[in-house]
């Protein structure tokens, strides 16, 4: 959330629509949609989409691809909206003389054969249209409705066992076959399979019109495996007649102390379509049938900064690159923690997010925890497991974490997705920030009872990880709220049981503390290792940048606002950690916390520090209760931003105007803020009844201080970030730093 500010009610939006020309729709007379092939032999296959003789064009014309599904066989568009999009202006800069274009779409096989559409000016619709359509191409069949598709590995939970998963239209035999030496694969095994329906989702849009059929999910589990051997294998399925391409992976080493891995760790990462073409998202809709350019477009960009909308932005696919590069190095475990994909109830969007990290997630097993956008949805689930904060929450988009336990079957109950496994030196423990976890509760009990067990001569490091964090500079109520409701539950059995790091996201940038227990830093004991957890927020690695308080509490040691993934080194002895940023490839944080050679976990040390603990650390009033007035702040600077339209239209050339899938740097984001800060004094703000006593308080104690905050960040930073350690004489912001 750009400014973490709340949402905006969607009237706002339609301000911004009603400045757009609206014109009669031309006839659909001799309009010609042509493809260069109506073949899809493979998925990820190119496709060139070409249009002509496109009466009076408009830059609100578009091409857009579709597929019939369960609920819109015959993809009537009040019951579906397009898999993607492109506005027929952005590929050719001559349309608006010629009428005609051309551009190239990456297929995908959804397991049902597409189409392209060709919509004239649509800006006046609430939707994608059927009265909008001028062409339709003919359709692109399908060669292999189960071609293995999305493949990805994860552990099981019991040692020497991969799990392989994988999508096909149909169910049939899951099978694997395997081996130790490429192309000589002589062992083999099946597996199960599963799916879901669009009556198993539970609401809109993913039981609705964002639905679109799954296909089969297939998981075959490899058992006996030899630790620290690479594996070569194929999936698929003889009833289909078709295995994948050959694929490896190296299991980890034996799980003890003498052993060493390399791990690396993302969350909030989401997925963008790497052809350029836009996809439909419930909070964006407004926008998105704006032309580009237009007013209304420069309008809405600036709303969507404020509210924080989830634009799916290039710097998921940077980053998607760089964690391949990471084969290299043999990393034995790659962690995603919570709010995956960002799917929110379209099905098409889960299709491209596995795509996205097939390569990686073939050769590394891949392990989640849930976050908001996969499981929250009022009332959420059959099983009757509830939601931690009151069953209020639509982030999920009706999917209430279904498709996010189906296509990834990770070692826990149905739909209850807290579980833990042994890695090398590491005891991983994940558990669910959005179900109840409080004190007594079926998920507090397991992880209680986890930590107790854990042999610390065997697996001496303990890691920890879910979404939301407990630890976090923030300012909004409900997420100051929730940070302290984990604190409570967790932080003082973290402490006693030696746990050493605890990793989340949730919040859109980096943030690391020193080793702190109840607000404040607790030095290292006498033989160097840490007494109190490390907690870290990396949310950064592709949605839109988060920002944080103007002046940031002591017990940070770092807080940057640029996208990145952490990677870290864990032996018997050290464990190093990296934050590696997506723009520039650099480290621009790292830590290490160690162990003595024969180190012994006393826990009646541990006990004696929890219960004699006094902490030094005042919280403030804004960190102890949030502020409330961050949505009623926008709507008032947003109420002004549109009554002065026309001190915004230089934008028309901003980064994230221009392509919502570009990096989303702390820059490109100030491109859009800044002709809106001196709004922030406008009497009209400052002195009206439009603007609350709420608003006020968040005006003037959090956006007018984060000015020259952000300013100097983008100034003195080398790609636009911000790392803020404590303030003091010669760092009044709390962050000047530059790159080792």
């Amino acid at each position: 959330m750009a400014l973490n500010l709340g949402k905006l009610m969607l009237a706002i939006f339609w301000v911004g629509l009603s400045l757009s020309a609206v014109q009669a729709q031309p006839s659909a007379q001799n309009v010609s949609l042509t493809l260069n092939s109506t073949t899809l032999l493979y998925s990820g296959q190119t496709v060139t989409v070409s249009w002509s003789g496109v009466p009076n064009p408009t830059a609100a014309d578009a091409v857009a691809l579709v597929i019939p599904t369960s609920y819109a066989p015959d993809v009537n568009l009040h019951n579906t909206v397009p898999l993607k999009y492109r506005w027929a202006l952005q590929t050719n800069p001559n349309y608006l003389t010629t009428g005609s274009g051309s551009t190239t779409f990456r297929i995908l096989n959804q397991r049902a054969d597409p189409h392209f559409l060709f919509f004239s000016n649509i800006t006046h619709s609430g939707n994608f249209s059927d009265v909008d359509v001028i062409a339709k191409s003919p359709n692109i069949t399908i060669v292999n409705y189960n071609e293995p598709t999305q493949g990805h590995l994860a552990y099981t939970g019991n040692q020497g066992e991969i799990s392989v998963q994988w999508l096909t239209r149909d169910a049939g035999t899951p099978t694997v076959h395997y081996g130790t030496s490429s192309g000589s694969l002589t062992s083999t095994v099946t597996g199960n399979t599963t799916t879901y329906t669009r009556q198993d989702m539970c609401g809109s849009a993913a039981n609705t019109y964002g639905w679109i059929d799954p296909g089969t999910m297939n998981n075959v589990i490899l058992t006996n495996l030899t630790p620290s051997t690479t594996y070569y294998y194929t999936y698929g399925d003889p009833n289909f007649g078709n295995f994948s391409s050959q694929a490896h992976f190296l299991t980890p080493p034996a799980v003890g102390p003498n052993t060493s891995v390399y791990v690396l760790d993302t969350a909030d990462m989401g997925h963008a379509e790497p052809d350029g073409s836009n996809e439909w998202e419930d909070d964006l809709n407004a926008r998105l049938y704006n032309a580009p350019g237009s007013i209304a477009e420069i309008l809405s960009s600036i709303t969507n900064q404020y509210n924080g909308n989830g634009l799916q932005q290039g710097a998921g696919l940077v980053i998607t690159g760089m964690l391949e590069a990471e084969l290299k190095n043999n990393p034995v475990l790659l962690w995603m923690n919570g709010d995956v994909n960002y799917a929110r109830g379209f099905e098409t969007q889960w299709d491209v997010g596995f795509d996205q990290y097939e390569t990686i997630s073939r050769q590394v097993p891949t392990m989640v925890a849930e976050g908001n956008h996969e499981t929250d949805w009022p009332g959420r689930r059959p099983i009757g497991a509830s939601d931690r904060f009151a069953n209020t929450a639509t982030d999920s988009g009706g999917e209430c974490g279904i498709p996010f336990y189906k296509r990834y079957q990770m070692p826990s109950q149905y739909l209850k997705l807290w579980y833990s496994f042994d890695v090398g030196p590491i005891h991983n423990l994940v558990f669910s920030t959005e179900l109840d976890y409080s004190r007594g509760s079926e998920q507090f009990n397991f992880i209680l009872t986890d930590l107790m067990n854990v042999n610390r001569n065997v697996t001496p490091w303990v890691i920890v990880h879910g979404h939301r964090p407990a630890y976090a500079t923030v300012v909004d109520t409900a997420s100051v709220i929730q940070a302290q409701d984990q604190r409570n539950a967790f932080e003082d059995i973290f402490v006693q049981n030696g746990v050493d790091m605890v990793l989340s996201g949730h919040v859109h940038n980096y943030q690391r503390t020193c080793e702190v227990f109840k607000n404040t830093c607790v030095p290292r004991a006498a033989d160097g290792s840490s007494q109190a957890p490390v907690w870290i927020v990396n949310g950064n690695a592709g949605q839109w940048l988060s920002t944080a308080e103007p002046v940031i509490p002591p017990f940070f040691e770092a807080v940057a606002i640029e996208h990145g993934y952490l990677r870290y080194h864990v032996n018997q002895t050290t464990l190093f950690a990296e934050m590696v940023s997506a723009q520039t490839g650099n480290v621009f944080d790292s830590f290490t916390l160690t162990k003595p050679v024969g180190w012994k976990f006393n826990s009646t040390a541990k006990a004696a520090l929890v219960s004699g603990f006094i902490p030094t650390y005042q919280e403030t009033l804004g960190q102890r209760y949030g502020y409330s007035g961050a949505s009623a702040a926008a709507t008032a600077i947003l109420t002004v931003v549109y009554q002065n339209p026309q001190l915004f239209t230089g934008l028309a050339n901003a980064t994230l105007v221009q392509d919502i899938n570009v990096l989303d740097t702390l820059a490109n984001t100030l491109q859009i803020l800044e002709p809106t800060f001196p709004l922030y004094l406008y009497p009209q703000l400052q002195n009206s009844n439009l603007t609350s006593p709420a608003a006020k308080l968040y005006l003037n104690e959090i956006l007018i201080p984060q000015i020259p905050v952000l300013r100097a960040a983008v100034q003195n930073s080398e790609v636009g970030d911000l790392l803020l350690g404590t303030a003091n004489s010669t760092n009044p912001l709390g962050g000047a730093f530059s790159y080792k």
